[in-house]
């Protein structure tokens, strides 16, 4: 499955898990408005929208930088290990977050744990702009609040660095953002009913089954790989161009290179 679609919907059905973590700052951010912005529906959406605007570019100045680290892994370790690791990380992650969602195990906690840490520098910076009074406050508060602690944010990380490029990790980190946009504008105006469905707990184990899922179509590609011992991506293209490269001999003790193929001149 391509791996923007993955993290669309990783961030779609870890709506649940937002409306549980992030409800508290959502209450919090519509109950400092002015009155007179909180009497209309309307200024209120364009506060929350904000918010989100600044939470997403948060997540993709994020993924630019887990992108590059990841470029820097696979320029100076061996390149199909790396790939190889970083893809089975990424699934194994991702199948934590789906058992933690559906309650079956807290063990991506630990990483919000070390995440704590740094959003314990970003945490004082959000006093600055608190209680929101217009929607430059709002765009910044949003910004920072991308740095909460999130095992779901930290599982979409894990595919921006496995990118090894900036410009696809921060596209995968907006496909993962906009994943996480409904649920997030929808419980700025529909915040009680929304919370007590999500709360049940059918709908948290099925989302959280279906989240193992894409972990696990995640996982069979590097597994499958290692099994067959057939390398994939990129790397089998450059080992095809590698051979076209290499001289053959010939019967009479000369050397001529192979004829290329219609696919060598699509490559």
């Amino acid at each position: 499955m391509d791996i923007l679609l993955s993290v669309f919907l990783m961030g779609l059905l870890g709506g649940v898990h937002c409306l549980g973590m992030c409800g508290g700052v959502v209450a919090m951010l519509t109950a400092s408005l002015d009155s007179d912005v909180k009497s209309n529906p309307k200024k209120v959406a364009l506060f929350h929208l904000n918010y989100n605007i600044g939470r997403i570019l948060s997540y993709i100045l994020m993924g630019i930088v887990f992108g590059l680290l990841g470029a820097i892994l696979t320029q100076t370790l061996q390149m199909n290990l790396v790939d190889k690791s970083l893809r089975i990380f990424s699934g194994v992650l991702m199948v934590m977050v789906g058992l933690y969602i559906g309650g079956w195990s807290s063990g991506i906690q630990i990483l919000e744990k070390i995440g704590a840490k740094f959003w314990a520098i970003l945490q004082p910076l959000s006093k600055r702009f608190l209680p929101v009074k217009n929607l430059k406050g709002a765009f910044f508060i949003g910004l920072l609040w991308g740095g909460i602690p999130c095992g779901l944010v930290y599982g979409a990380l894990s595919f921006a660095i496995m990118s090894g490029s900036a410009a696809d990790g921060a596209l995968i980190m907006l496909a993962f953002g906009l994943g996480t946009l409904p649920s997030l504008l929808l419980m700025a105006s529909l915040s009680t009913q929304l919370t007590r469905f999500v709360q049940k707990p059918f709908v948290r184990k099925l989302s959280g089954l279906l989240i193992i899922g894409l972990g696990m179509a995640a996982l069979w590609m590097p597994i499958n790989s290692m099994i067959n011992g057939k390398p994939h991506g990129h790397n089998n293209t450059q080992q095809h161009k590698m051979q076209l490269d290499m001289p053959v001999k010939t019967p009479h003790g000369s050397r001529k290179f192979p004829k290329p193929t219609d696919f060598d001149y699509l490559t």
